[in-house]
């Protein structure tokens, strides 16, 4: 067991940095105290009352550190509340509690689907800048960019890599922001994270693009007029494979 972390950072930030230290994923710490991925992000923004004061101490017991008696949670439901002024609707953006129809393919469906792609790995931190907002019929998702790495961890945040889709568990083999098995986004912004969301997802995607010039060489990025497979940035050089991002834009 870790050594205990002092009280000096609010427990959801030790919580975070021990998970990191021990490096855990978010699904993997989920696993081990019996919740869901969506609920140990939620938890990880500071956003309080979507734990029980059970699991907060299961979490605490996994990583080794001391849960402040004054940390409260609600019991575990089956996705955030709706409707709360400022907040962003569960729904509305793929949450991840919100698991489509509770679809669990028999055998790897998604592996039958792609059999000769590995399966991807993909930062689950919505904030990090290898992953592109964008909103596809009214739902917010998160298109990873491949610019995290291959590795354990994200090469552009420090994140736990995933590989797995939060809600049926199949291996990620096909590029794009939801899971080929079953629908479900792989990423969601934890609910009451920010108060304004397109404000958010236009300055995310903003800074996304930057970073994705900088990373390339490239110049600012701007939608090609040529098809998707001759895609390029308005230097000339040539995009990234990242099948999907020139339909979004980044305004």
């Amino acid at each position: 067991m870790q050594p205990m972390l002092s009280n000096e950072q609010p427990f959801h930030l030790q919580a975070r940095k021990a998970r990191l230290n021990a490096g855990l994923s978010q699904m993997e710490l989920a696993a081990k105290v019996g919740c869901r991925q969506s609920q140990i992000s939620t938890f990880e923004a500071g956003i309080s009352g979507k734990i029980s004061r059970e699991t907060l101490g299961r979490i605490a017991e996994t990583l080794g550190i001391a849960a402040p008696a004054a940390e409260t949670g609600a019991e575990n439901a089956p996705g955030p509340a709706t409707g709360a002024a400022g907040a962003v609707a569960a729904g509305q953006f793929g949450w991840s509690g919100a698991n489509p129809g509770a679809f669990a393919p028999s055998g790897d469906l998604n592996a039958a689907m792609f059999p000769a792609a590995p399966a991807l790995a993909y930062c689950p931190d919505c904030s990090c800048l290898s992953n592109m907002p964008y909103f596809m019929g009214g739902e917010l998702r998160f298109l990873p960019l491949g610019l995290c790495g291959a590795g354990a961890r994200c090469t552009v945040c420090g994140e736990v890599l995933e590989r797995r889709c939060p809600h049926c568990k199949a291996p990620v083999r096909g590029r794009g922001g939801c899971c080929a098995a079953c629908g479900g986004a792989l990423m969601a912004l934890p609910q009451g994270a920010v108060a304004d969301v397109e404000s958010w997802v236009r300055a995310q995607r903003a800074a996304v693009s930057a970073y994705l010039a900088a990373f390339t060489g490239a110049g600012p990025w701007a939608p090609p007029p040529a098809a998707p497979a001759a895609a390029r940035f308005a230097n000339g050089a040539a995009m990234p494979a990242a099948p999907g991002i020139w339909q979004f834009g980044v305004g």
